[in-house]
């Protein structure tokens, strides 16, 4: 995955997967790109057009970014939000 962030005191972490448009996943990525809070994307093939990695400081920041940015980018059909959970973290970090 491409990085547009570093990684420093985030708490939340999600990855979105989006459905898009025909056509139109290549604007959908250039408008992701310059949204904060986003730190990776990739387009895929399958199920999502396209995978972005969000990474904030906190719940309420988290859903803002999805309900208010990422839903309104021009070409977004849908969202399906995974949150990532700090056990989960340990586990893979162990």
């Amino acid at each position: 995955m491409e990085k547009y962030s570093e990684r420093y005191s985030f708490h939340e972490t999600a990855y979105v997967m989006i459905n898009c448009v025909m056509g139109e996943e290549s604007s959908v990525v250039e408008e992701l790109k310059s949204i904060t809070g986003i730190s990776e994307i990739k387009c895929t093939t399958g199920n999502y057009d396209v995978i972005a990695k969000i990474e904030v400081g906190s719940v309420d920041s988290l859903r803002d970014l999805i309900a208010f940015k990422i839903r309104k980018v021009g070409g977004v059909l849908s969202t399906t939000t995974l949150m990532c959970t700090d056990s989960a973290t340990s586990i893979i970090a162990q």
